[in-house]
């Protein structure tokens, strides 16, 4: 009797994500949403981001899964720059090389100031 050797097929791994993401940077300011021990205001480079979600590598180790952040998500110092300002949830914190940090927010919900009310959902 002889044996017959099969390679192993893995199963396909469904892609989670609702969006598609691009991998261009885009600038992204993010500080905390609540007062924490350590404060912080980052503007930064994204890695990879979509409509409702950034992933970037902070200068600073402090960021948790499920903490909540302020994310101006594009950001610029321009004047006149329409800044859009997002209350976010981190979903994911990974440890990179170099003791770093990869870290994904879910952006939650826009933040308005002024005469429009926060609008749930994007």
């Amino acid at each position: 009797m002889s044996l017959i050797l099969l390679p192993m097929i893995r199963p396909s791994t469904q892609e989670r994500r609702g969006k598609t993401r691009t991998k261009i940077p885009r600038m992204i300011r993010v500080r905390p949403s609540e007062p924490a021990a350590e404060e912080f205001d980052e503007i930064l480079p994204t890695i990879n981001a979509s409509r409702n979600s950034v992933y970037f590598v902070p200068q600073n180790g402090i960021f948790e899964p499920d903490m909540r952040v302020f994310v101006t998500y594009p950001y610029a110092s321009d004047p006149g720059s329409i800044n859009q300002e997002f209350l976010g949830a981190v979903t994911r914190v990974d440890k990179l090389p170099g003791n770093k940090q990869g870290v994904a927010v879910k952006l939650l919900m826009p933040i308005y100031v002024g005469t429009k009310e926060t609008i749930r959902g994007i």
